[in-house]
């Protein structure tokens, strides 16, 4: 059988491409091997703080002075709510005639707006020139309060309130949507009407009704009663047994005040958390120790509290705990019964995940555990004694962060280091690619 040569040069051709495609094949399986080989994962080495949380009832005991009405059941209250006053200070006024409070109230908003309408007004000609700042300005301070209402931040969002109205009164004069290009003729009505509103006050028998409110104690005040005032006391803890206090959470309200007290002053700043636990024998508490007690109904807040009596029941497996303590924080809701949140225990400490643990073999020939870590391009093996060990949880453990280690002897993992949690062929001081 004769090869034509022409045949022959086009399988040679062939066999040269075939060749040449699975050089560079093998080449390319090669180098992925090889970066394979020294790829890693990583996890960052965060200190982790762990609570033991016990979720319960709680119920506020304080010693607090009701405050009621001489006059009517219209109240003008001149303080606000959870601010401190003093003995014999002025905190209300009482109206018989609801009208009276009405008149007040419209006069007081009327005045806001007169002040409001008198900054917008501008010169003119000076205020073409400023549009750009204007409209600027008021875009600003319109974001600012999209983004504090977007926080939850209500009151932060309304302090700004005014300014946007002068600004955008300051556009509607400048684009030319309020006639006569002033806001002359709203003013005048406005302070004809504030006129005649405070007429109507001075007028015979107008103010007859109007009595003043003072309070009785230097304290805290709060212009809403919850009817336990008088049950529920800071005085009546020292006395508080088992029984008393189931008998006390199951009392109604007091109708009297609710109905007649126009609000309180809480004249002493100890006051009390007292709940009923079940008794576990994974929980213990210790009484005279600090706990921080969580309060969702006012944002999550942790208030530090001491232990300061524990009572059991005859053949109960309940125990009544009793919490003191004199921090008073802003805007707190002292709602007389609300779910709270024990911390029984803490722990904090390095997060060092289950996988990246190893154990090596020193050149003496003693073990040691711990975790290889990347410092730039460079593996590095932290030990981590098992004396240095807090506890093991769901894929991790917690070991001592670096400030609570002994002197010497301690473990050498750093916070915030990368520990290796994957990678092959690892030893102390491999240098990665």
């Amino acid at each position: 059988m004769k090869i034509d040569s022409k045949n022959l040069k086009s399988l040679g051709a062939k066999i040269a491409v075939n060749i040449f495609l699975i050089a560079i094949a093998v080449y390319f399986l090669f180098q992925s091997a090889k970066t394979s080989g020294n790829s890693f994962e990583t996890e960052r080495a965060d200190l982790e703080i762990r609570q033991e949380i016990v979720e319960i009832t709680g119920y506020i005991f304080r010693n607090e002075e009701l405050i009621y009405s001489p006059g009517g059941s219209s109240v003008n209250y001149l303080i606000e709510n959870g601010k401190k006053v003093g003995k014999n200070q002025l905190v209300a006024q009482s109206h018989y005639n609801a009208s009276d409070f009405s008149a007040k109230d419209k006069i007081a908003a009327l005045t806001e707006n007169l002040d409001i309408l008198k900054k917008s007004n501008i010169n003119l000609e000076y205020a073409i020139t400023n549009f750009e700042k204007i409209d600027g300005d008021s875009h600003s301070i319109y974001v600012d309060m999209l983004k504090n209402i977007e926080k939850g931040k209500i009151r932060d969002a309304g302090r700004q309130r005014n300014e946007l109205l002068i600004l955008l009164n300051k556009k509607q004069l400048l684009t030319n949507e309020i006639s006569g290009n002033s806001f002359d003729n709203i003013i005048s009505g406005a302070e004809e009407q504030k006129k005649q509103l405070e007429l109507q006050l001075s007028g015979a028998g107008a103010g007859m009704g109007s009595v003043d409110v003072f309070s009785n104690r230097s304290g805290i005040f709060y212009p809403r009663v919850d009817g336990y005032e008088n049950y529920l006391t800071a005085d009546s803890v020292k006395t508080l047994d088992y029984t008393g206090f189931s008998e006390l959470i199951k009392k109604e309200p007091d109708a009297n005040i609710l109905n007649n007290a126009l609000g309180k002053v809480a004249y002493d700043f100890n006051w009390y958390l007292v709940c009923k636990v079940e008794k576990r024998k994974d929980i213990s508490f210790t009484s005279d120790k600090k706990y921080d007690i969580i309060y969702p109904f006012s944002s999550n807040k942790s208030i530090e509290s001491v232990l300061q009596k524990q009572i059991s029941g005859a053949g109960s497996d309940d125990v009544i705990l009793i919490f003191e303590t004199a921090y008073i924080p802003v805007d707190f809701d002292f709602s007389r019964k609300q779910m709270i949140q024990i911390v029984f225990s803490e722990i904090s400490g390095i997060k060092v995940p289950e996988e990246a643990m190893r154990v090596i073999e020193r050149e003496d020939g003693t073990r040691a555990e711990g975790v290889y870590v990347l410092k730039g391009n460079i593996v590095v093996f932290r030990e981590l004694p098992e004396a240095e060990r807090l506890g093991k949880f769901a894929g991790y453990y917690l070991y001592l962060e670096p400030s609570e280690r002994p002197e010497t002897g301690g473990g050498k993992l750093q916070l915030y280091e990368d520990i290796i949690v994957a990678g092959k062929d690892l030893y102390d001081g491999k240098a990665v690619d």
